[in-house]
Formats: C-alpha cells, sequence, structure tokens
C-alpha cells in the first residue's frame, strides 16, 4: 500500500473564483429494477419500527405515554392495562408479515418471542390493523395471541 500526501488546498473566499467552486450535481434517477413494497406508503422497516415500540413499552422499557400518537384512543387504554400486567416478561419480535388493505390501511402479524428470566421462551402472535390518520400511521387495532394453555391477552 502506498501513502502519499495530499495537495494543499485551500476554499476560495466570497467573490473570489467562483467559477471554479464545487457544484453539487442534479440529482439522477436510478433504475433498481421491480421492487414490491409490502404496503404502499408504510414498509416493512417502518411497520416493524412501529411494533418494536410496542414490545418495548411491553417490556417496560419504554414509557406507554410515547405511544399514545400511534395509537387510537381504545388501543392506547388497553395497552396501559396490558402494560401493567405484563411486567417482567421480555418481548422479541421473530417475523413480521403485512398486507395493504388499501393506501390507507394495513393488516400485519407478527410472531414474538416472550420469556421471563431463567425460563425459556415461547411463542406467542400478535396481530395488528394499522391506518394512516392526518398525523400519521396508528394502531387502530392489536391484539397479543397467546397459546390455549393461557388466558388470551387483548390489547385494543
Amino acid at each position: 500500500m502506498r501513502i502519499s500526501a495530499l495537495a494543499e488546498y485551500e476554499p476560495p473566499l466570497c467573490g473570489e473564483a467562483e467559477e471554479n467552486r464545487w457544484i453539487t450535481p442534479a440529482p439522477r434517477l436510478v433504475s433498481v429494477g421491480a421492487v414490491r413494497a409490502p404496503a404502499p406508503g408504510l414498509g416493512q422497516e417502518s411497520l416493524s419500527r412501529m411494533f418494536g415500540l410496542v414490545l418495548e413499552a411491553l417490556d417496560g422499557r419504554r414509557p406507554v405515554a410515547q405511544l399514545r400518537g400511534a395509537m387510537s384512543a381504545g388501543v392506547y387504554e388497553a395497552m396501559v392495562t396490558r402494560v401493567r400486567s405484563a411486567s417482567g416478561w421480555t418481548h422479541r419480535l421473530a417475523s413480521l408479515r403485512s398486507c395493504a388493505v388499501s393506501g390507507a390501511v394495513v393488516e400485519a402479524s407478527a410472531t414474538v418471542r416472550v420469556w421471563r428470566r431463567g425460563s425459556p421462551w415461547r411463542a406467542v402472535a400478535v396481530v395488528a390493523r394499522v391506518e394512516l390518520s392526518a398525523h400519521g400511521w396508528v394502531f387502530t387495532y392489536l391484539r397479543v395471541i397467546t397459546p390455549a394453555s393461557s388466558a388470551a391477552r387483548r390489547v385494543g
């Protein structure tokens, strides 16, 4: 590998040699081929982040009040109740699937691993409906579905 010193450079002051200053080229459209988005307007990464925020609140790592704007009133109230009873559990998103019902409605299902310290994890399902409102995407339905051996936990 060869290392060489760069030539000294001093940018021109205002009014000096304006024609030699750097000009940012205009943006170009680049074709990346056919990309199939899971939901128009709400990408998989954004939906995954929204689910992540919900799981952080269920873990107790995020105050539920921070999610008020991302949930309808009924879902928010149910989430507050759910968080009170879910302390001590850890939740991790394992998989996420979504379907665009329309341009402003997305339905999603997720597999979440849940465990307490010192015990093996178990899988639960989370289903949701996210709708576009004037303030952005909002959970209008959110339900945690546990195995038949446990009581069903409902949020929303």
